[in-house]
């Protein structure tokens, strides 16, 4: 009798199981974040976990290098020496600034660490603010793993198997307008959630620390323009000047309220976006654009309303603004006070974004994608690369 009962119970539970269908446990999902360009290289921060390298040759059919796994990491910067054909990348693992030679981006080659350099970390509360769990490695650029010092910021890697992008339009290559970490010149500077660092990267194989200047609390993105920094923060937009590289002197600020937001800048204009949510403490959302001819008093122009703006380019007065709710918005700001929408690209939640000429970078939380923007009234979608989404809600959150 009792047999005959657990063999209907397991009955029962196998019918169940078949009609309400049966799925394995999800694996921990990456999103993407940080982007930089260079030649017909992307490279792509997935958040907290790595780099990952893709060949745009054919942006149509972008080709994934691999993944440099570096835990804790969100920032990136590249210096190209020997007239390009020596590349070292400058990334953050947690607290830890970490060189690679990337020359050969399916082969980088770790080749110094400066510990316990940056004393805020995303891990400490700002930018993203999830925790970073330890995750299987998949696609990764497979082979020999090397490991220096390792401990809680252990990073692993592995080898053998014009605006809105910081005009580094040099052999540097261009980050996007979430950027913290930028090269300008022989220097590579950095910024956490209140610290701009300095260091001296004359010699890109050691980057010697120089300097630690506090900027004030809040701040989020770093846009180097000509001879100055421009930071975008919570609070405001605070600008630099260069003219002692080792040691950026204050200039100015320009305050809004409080919002988070990057700034980029062309020419005598700075574009800042500004968007409100219960992180950055308002409703304010919009497109400041901002008159800094006179840097010592910068003032507002005009705000355009947008629903959640986010990551941005601009190249001749054409903005394209990624939207965290309607994709990404093309604007022309030929005339400030008559801001004109040309397009719209909807179904893909937009985070930033770099235009290299005529081919639009952007990246989403789950895919970078890439359109030939000759004409902004009608841009043409080229090409995706995107991640095998695991989480279903993000998935329809994100198209």
């Amino acid at each position: 009798m009792m047999r005959t009962i657990k063999f209907w119970m397991l009955f029962i539970s196998i019918v169940v199981l078949l009609s309400i269908g049966w799925e394995a446990p999800m694996a921990p999902l990456v999103e993407f974040g940080k982007i930089y360009t260079r030649d017909n290289i992307v490279l792509v921060s997935e958040l907290t976990y790595g780099i990952r390298f893709l060949d745009v040759t054919n942006p149509s059919a972008p080709l994934d290098l691999g993944r440099l796994d570096i835990k804790g990491n969100h920032d990136m910067a590249l210096v190209a020496t020997n007239n390009g054909a020596t590349i070292h990348l400058y990334a953050d693992s947690y607290s830890h600034l970490i060189v690679y030679n990337v020359s050969d981006p399916r082969h980088p080659v770790v080749v110094d660490t400066v510990f316990n350099i940056f004393q805020n970390s995303y891990q400490q509360g700002w930018g993203d603010p999830r925790p970073a769990p330890i995750m299987p490695t998949t696609n990764f650029i497979g082979g020999a793993r090397g490991c220096s010092s390792c401990n809680d910021g252990e990073f692993v890697t592995t080898a053998d198997s014009p605006a809105g992008q910081y005009d580094t339009r040099t052999s540097n290559g261009t980050g996007g307008s979430m950027a913290r970490f930028a090269v300008v010149d022989n220097y590579l500077y950095c910024i956490d959630y209140n610290q701009l660092y300095v260091f001296d990267v004359t010699t890109p194989t050691t980057p010697r620390y120089l300097n630690k200047i506090n900027i004030g609390w809040g701040i989020e993105t770093l846009f180097p323009y000509e001879n100055y920094l421009f930071i975008g923060g919570q609070n405001g937009m605070v600008i630099y000047s260069r003219n002692n590289p080792r040691n950026p002197q204050y200039v100015s600020t320009f305050t809004h309220a409080r919002a988070c937001d990057p700034v980029v800048v062309e020419d005598t204009l700075a574009y800042i976006t500004l968007r409100g949510n219960k992180r950055c403490g308002q409703v304010v959302s919009a497109l400041h654009v901002v008159n800094i001819k006179n840097l010592m008093k910068p003032s507002l122009l005009v705000s355009y309303p947008l629903p959640q703006p986010m990551g941005l380019a601009v190249r001749d007065r054409i903005a394209y603004v990624c939207d965290d709710s309607s994709g990404l918005v093309i604007l022309n700001t030929e005339d400030v006070y008559d801001i004109k929408e040309l397009s719209r690209v909807s179904g893909n939640k937009g985070y930033d974004a770099i235009n290299t000429g005529w081919l639009l970078v952007v990246s989403s939380r789950t895919n970078v994608s890439f359109y030939n923007v000759s004409n902004p009234s009608s841009p043409v979608f080229l090409g995706r690369y995107g991640f095998l989404v695991t989480d279903r809600k993000l998935a329809e959150s994100s198209p």
